[in-house]
Order: C-alpha cells, then sequence, then structure tokens
C-alpha cells in the first residue's frame, strides 16, 4: 500500500439516500424502499494503489432508522482502466439480525461513474459532484460470519457537503 499524503482536505458531509432492497433478508424482501442517512467528516488522507485513496472518516450510517454502524473511511477511484468510484464504509453495525445472524458489516455504499467521470483524488463536494457518479449505485451490509447480506439499488441521494479546507483564508 503506498502511504503519501495527497491534499489537505477537512470535508464534512451529511448524506440522505434510498434503498430499494434487491438481494433481501428478514423483514426487508427483495422490492422494500429503505431510507438511510450518513454523517461523516474526513480527518486524513493517503494514496493507495490501482488509482484509489482513502480519506480516513468518524462518522455514522443509518438505514430504516434502526441499523446503525460507524463510517470510518470514504475511498474513491478514479484514473484507472475500471469504472470510477466513491465508496463510503461503515463497521461495527448494529440493529439488524436475522435467524441468529448478526449484520455487522460491512456496511457500504458504493457510486459508479463511467471511466474519467471523477477525475479527483477527493471525494465529491457539491450536489452535482455526486449525482456525476450514475453509472451504478449500490447499497451493502454483510453478515461478516456467513454470505448473507442486505442488498440494494440507491434509488436517490441529496449531499450536503462543506470542504473547510478550501474555505480557509
Amino acid at each position: 500500500m503506498l502511504t503519501v499524503p495527497t491534499q489537505a482536505l477537512a470535508l464534512s458531509c451529511t448524506i440522505s439516500f434510498g434503498v430499494t432492497v434487491t438481494h433481501g433478508i428478514g423483514r426487508y424482501p427483495p422490492g422494500t424502499a429503505l431510507h438511510g442517512t450518513a454523517e461523516f467528516a474526513t480527518r486524513g488522507s493517503f494514496r493507495q494503489e490501482g488509482g484509489a485513496t482513502a480519506h480516513l472518516a468518524t462518522g455514522t450510517m443509518t438505514l430504516d432508522g434502526q441499523i446503525t454502524g460507524r463510517l470510518w473511511t470514504v475511498i474513491t477511484t478514479s484514473r484507472t482502466q475500471a469504472a470510477d468510484l466513491i465508496g463510503l464504509y461503515a463497521q461495527d453495525v448494529e440493529g439488524l439480525s436475522f435467524v441468529g445472524q448478526d449484520f455487522t458489516g460491512p456496511m457500504a455504499i458504493t457510486l459508479f461513474g463511467r471511466r474519467g467521470s471523477w477525475p479527483h483524488d477527493r471525494p465529491p463536494v457539491t450536489q452535482a459532484e455526486w449525482d456525476s457518479l450514475d453509472l451504478r449505485r449500490v447499497f451493502q451490509l454483510h453478515a461478516p460470519t456467513s454470505p448473507d447480506m442486505l442488498g440494494g439499488d440507491i434509488t436517490g441521494l441529496d449531499a450536503a457537503c462543506l470542504d473547510s479546507a478550501r474555505n480557509a483564508p
């Protein structure tokens, strides 16, 4: 893993998103519409192999008002031969258990854009930037000790972000 620092970033975001379940579990059969939120603040970034940048973050991700996890990283991938992507990842998830299996994560939102659609190392800031990643948008919550997961398509995403490093004197 390459650990060269990138441009300073002090990003804080509040995101609201919809999910239509495609891979159901328990009380969430396919077709169920759910609402989720994510709030985070970045606290450092480093480049990784393959065109990815990890932005360590503090925050939370919540689904259906009761499933919640600690958001710990935002990954950006650009300038590769594959699709560009932005991923928000939460761990230590609580609030979903089915037939004795706890779904503790990871819980993730992954937004894919066409190659070249996201030319930055940083996460999106404006709504238009978030909207530019429109090739595929998915949600996943995994049970770490089995192949079970709750998954779905992101049906809408509203983001309000502020990069305070950019606004500093």
